[in-house]
């Protein structure tokens, strides 16, 4: 049978000759069969079975928003350049589980955009609900500290320079202003954008004002690691053998870039927040008992959840996402009353994981 399906709506209708082709195109022997999978926010992946084994599709690249541009503009060789590119860079630099060989067919012939096709990771891949109906409360505390030891595995990966990808030269690209001034300008990038939204107030953006003074008054540059960027359940697998719990795969690589490493305790550690605060300890115990850490993370993670939340809140202030509840789901709150919580339980968690300034 060879009528298209429906795998996710970003993908739209793919027919099991399409998979066939791409099978035959990158070696992959005979196709067997194609499904759904029900994480990702973004809907580009789809599970596809070869006589070769079991792959994920990856395709429909993100556009690309230039700095200072407020528009997306279309650049489909972008997002798998990138994320092929850093996933090289730990299969080879470290022991991370990636899915590596990451396949990329960067023309558009077969499926109307450039692809990935990568292996499956072993394991399963929970969210920050689903983990827990799944688990139980003693796995899931040994989940967390799991999470923190990967997060400061990928962190003894280091480079000369913070730098991403860029979406021009398709080569990476150091950042000659430094990391922290990077980080701001993004965040302020953001802020403005929520602004232009009618979404940010003046006590917010004494906030951000506030956190970025903080941060640019560091008296010692910070080491510059790998820096996955969205660090969190979705984009990793999980497996317990009889040493407990450990992380089996790492991916979702389109936001990962070199800077500090600190940046990324911040998503997971909100997730924790929202749903199981206990846990957030526990993540930063598994995280902090591995990486060498000073004062400085404390004087910068103020910046780093206010840049993370901010990219947040500036998605659901814009008009489009009115349809998803955006509106209700703002209401009442402005992002100074939202955000502090996450700064405060951030370094609340921090000091009760052992880190004191």
């Amino acid at each position: 049978m060879n009528t298209p399906a429906v795998y996710s709506q970003r993908l739209g209708a793919i027919s099991n000759s399409r998979f066939q082709a791409v099978s035959t195109r990158l070696g992959l022997g005979r196709f067997l069969e194609a499904k759904a999978i029900a994480s990702g926010l973004f809907g580009q992946n789809v599970f596809m079975h070869t006589t070769a084994g079991e792959f994920v599709l990856r395709g429909a690249p993100h556009w690309v928003r230039g700095d200072g541009d407020a528009t997306y503009r279309q650049e489909d060789r972008w997002q798998f350049t990138k994320e092929r590119f850093f996933a090289q860079q730990l299969h080879e630099r470290t022991s991370v589980p990636v899915p590596w060989p990451m396949r990329h067919d960067q023309s558009s012939d077969l499926l109307g955009w450039p692809y990935l096709v990568m292996p499956r990771m072993p394991g399963e891949c929970f969210d920050e609900r689903s983990i827990l109906k799944a688990l139980s409360p003693e796995d899931r505390v040994e989940v967390a500290g799991a999470l923190g030891r990967m997060l400061a595995q990928m962190q003894q990966f280091h480079w000369p320079s913070a730098g991403d990808v860029s979406p021009v030269s398709m080569m990476f690209e150091p950042v000659a202003a430094g990391n922290t001034p990077w980080v701001i300008n993004e965040t302020l990038f953001y802020t403005a954008m929520a602004q232009a939204n009618g979404a940010i107030t003046p006590a917010d953006r004494l906030l951000v004002e506030s956190v970025c003074s903080t941060a640019l008054e560091l008296a010692q540059a910070r080491p510059i690691t790998f820096v996955h960027g969205d660090y969190k359940l979705d984009n990793l697998t999980l497996l317990k053998d009889n040493r407990g719990w450990r992380v089996a795969g790492v991916f979702d690589l389109h936001t990962a870039r070199f800077g500090d490493g600190a940046l990324d305790i911040v998503r997971q550690a909100c997730s924790y927040l929202d749903t199981e605060p206990a846990m957030v300890t526990r993540f930063l115990q598994g995280y902090l008992d591995h990486v060498e850490v000073d004062a400085s993370i404390t004087q910068v993670t103020p910046l780093y959840v206010v840049n993370e939340r901010m990219k947040i809140w500036e998605y659901f202030s814009r008009s489009e996402t009115a349809s998803q509840g955006s509106q209700q789901w703002r209401h009442g709150k402005t992002f100074t009353s939202w955000a502090d919580r996450y700064v405060n339980g951030v370094l609340g968690a921090l000091d009760e994981a052992g880190f004191h300034v």
